[in-house]
Parts: C-alpha cells; sequence; structure tokens
C-alpha cells in the first residue's frame, strides 16, 4: 500500500471500514460470530483488514455489538439507516484522522479477493473519485475505496432522504474495477445459514 510522511513518521493513506453494523436476522443474529472454516467471520475480516492498513474501523449499530480482536469500533450514524450510515461516519472519523481514502469491507465476505484494496485504492487515486469492485456482471457496493473529500457529496445525497451504497457511487461518478473468471466467486457474502455451509465446503 502507498504511505505518506506525517511529523517523520509514515502515515497510511488508506484506513479500513469492516461493515458490521447489520442484524444477521435471516441467520439467527450475531452474523460476526458465526464460524467460517474455524474462525470467526468478524476475525477474518480483522486479518484481511492487517494486510490493507494499520488504521481499521469496524462500523457497528450498537455499542458492543461486535466483539473484536482490534480495530476501533465506531458507531454508525444513527439518523441514517444502513450501511450509508456506517460509511458517512467512517469518513468523517477518517477526516479527523488525515486519511485520504477509506476501503470498505463486509463482515460477511470471508473470501475477498487479497488484491481488492490496493486494485480500488490505486484506482481510486488516479480517477479521483470513487473505485467499487465489479465482478459477474455486477457492482458490489460495499466493496469499494472512497475519497474522503467525497464526504460533503455523500452527505448532500443522505440529506436527500436517499440511502443506497449503489445510489452514493453513481452519485459520486465511480469507476469499476473488474474481477473475471474464478476470482468473481471471492465476492460472495453470507446471508443464510445455507451460504455459510456451502461456502464453507
Amino acid at each position: 500500500m502507498n504511505w505518506q510522511r506525517a511529523n517523520g513518521f509514515p502515515m497510511p493513506e488508506l484506513g479500513v471500514v469492516i461493515l458490521a453494523g447489520g442484524e444477521g436476522k435471516r441467520m439467527g443474529g450475531l452474523k460476526p460470530d458465526r464460524i467460517f472454516r474455524g474462525e470467526r467471520l468478524i476475525d477474518i475480516a480483522v486479518d484481511r483488514a492487517r494486510s490493507w492498513s494499520p488504521i481499521i474501523l469496524i462500523s457497528v449499530r450498537t455499542v458492543g455489538q461486535v466483539r473484536a480482536p482490534a480495530g476501533e469500533q465506531l458507531l454508525d450514524r444513527q439518523d441514517i439507516e444502513g450501511p450509508l450510515g456506517g460509511l458517512i461516519a467512517a469518513l468523517e472519523r477518517a477526516q479527523a484522522l488525515c486519511l485520504s481514502h477509506v476501503v470498505t469491507l463486509p463482515c460477511d465476505m470471508p473470501l475477498a479477493p487479497a488484491d481488492m484494496a490496493e486494485r480500488l485504492f490505486d484506482t481510486s487515486r488516479r480517477e479521483g473519485r470513487p473505485a467499487v469492485a465489479c465482478s459477474d456482471g455486477r457492482r458490489h457496493p460495499v466493496c469499494a475505496v472512497w475519497p474522503v473529500a467525497c464526504l460533503a457529496d455523500i452527505l448532500d445525497y443522505a440529506t436527500a432522504g436517499r440511502r443506497s451504497l449503489a445510489g452514493a457511487l453513481e452519485a459520486c461518478h465511480a469507476v469499476e474495477v473488474w474481477w473475471t473468471g474464478s476470482e468473481a466467486e471471492l465476492f460472495e457474502n453470507i446471508n443464510t445459514l445455507s451460504d455459510l455451509k456451502r461456502l464453507s465446503g
């Protein structure tokens, strides 16, 4: 990953936001604690995040919602439902930390590509707008790199009553980054117990 220097010390430009605020109702709740190939989903996500940046934010809806081994737990904006509330809170925190970008990683995507953050970050920085992961003919809005400079536009989008991450990407003119072939399967997320069993096999 790329680094810049501040006060003589190397500092990351990119922070990782693990989206863990969903209720997981279709799995009976407590999705981050579900076991995938011997490890909790949240532990897998944190391990992946550590390989991308030392700055890890874990987006949650309520205090104590997730038991994570590392990272700063960050409450979603309570006035904004869904992952968009987590993204806005993360961008506000990233701004305070003097980061230039954040990458979002859902806690229920244990096979997320190792090169996802680097490819998205390089594209976003080059193009000056968000970069979203795509495979199998579609976008994956929960897997994207967002410039902190987009915060004002995203707040305007939310103020208009809109809540979709996909819509926010459109509003910010996101660029697509594609994974093809067998890599496309790495973006499968776990929404049900049957998903968990199938992907664990």
